[in-house]
């Protein structure tokens, strides 16, 4: 019993206890990947979000009236 104490605290001290990019073992080259893809889809969405806020606010600024029917 106390082997398998000691693996799963082992484990446990390995685990990723934040999701900030400076408590993320980079040397881990599985938590490079998924982070990186984490963070990138992150973004990608962060910055369609922003555009289309943009867009809507520039649209109700200029009177487009045509986006009605």
């Amino acid at each position: 019993m106390f082997g398998v104490g000691e693996f799963l605290c082992a484990e446990l001290k390995r685990s990723v206890s934040s999701m900030l990019p400076m408590d993320i073992p980079w040397y881990d080259p599985s938590h490079t990947v998924f982070f990186a893809a984490l963070y990138g889809a992150l973004s990608v969405i962060g910055i369609g979000l922003a555009a289309s806020v943009i867009l809507t606010i520039k649209r109700m600024k200029g009177g487009e009236e045509s986006g009605h029917h």
